[in-house]
């Protein structure tokens, strides 16, 4: 009995520091991202987009352009569409674990993946930038966990926060 108790004590040690291996440093990274992948990423039409009942996404449209009631109602901006895509980058490229996709075949949508920083869970974040007039312009946004029904709001944060630094940035 003795022996059977320091194999599984020894298998539970083993056990731990893969974890901790795969957590907390960057040799875990890989492995992480490849057990979570993110494989063919739905391309959206925000127009016929339909949320599902799961807490784990969050919707920002400008009024009457979501085929859905979003989450909320996106800001319009005293900039040009190209200057709020450019705006966007910047907001984007400061932000960290994430990746950027390829852009719908019109050039105004674009896919991104977030992971989580510690299990490496993708989020997809797509956005959509509308031009108002030369001078005005507002995006649609959609951000959603791949797995599990529940992200502790982790979607509609980022969105907020980033819809923040889009309304700050110079």
């Amino acid at each position: 009995m003795k022996v059977i108790l320091r194999y599984l004590l020894i298998g539970l040690v083993v056990l731990i520091a893969v974890a901790i291996v795969l957590l907390f440093t960057p040799l875990g990274t890989a492995p992480l991202t490849t057990i979570f992948a993110a494989e063919e990423i739905e391309r959206i039409d925000f127009a016929t987009l339909e949320l599902s009942g799961d807490p784990n996404q969050f919707l920002s449209c400008p009024p009457a352009y979501c085929g859905t009631t979003p989450h909320m109602e996106s800001p319009v901006f005293d900039i040009s569409a190209d200057d709020l895509k450019a705006r966007w980058q910047k907001v984007v490229a400061g932000q960290p674990r994430i990746e950027h996709l390829n852009p719908g075949p019109d050039g105004e949508q674009f896919y991104y993946v977030q992971r989580s920083r510690r299990f490496r869970f993708p989020d997809v974040i797509t956005v959509r930038f509308i031009e108002i007039s030369s001078s005005q312009s507002t995006l649609a946004l959609f951000s959603r966990a791949i797995y599990g029904k529940s992200d502790l709001d982790v979607n509609r944060k980022r969105m907020e926060s980033w819809m923040k630094a889009l309304g700050e940035a110079p």
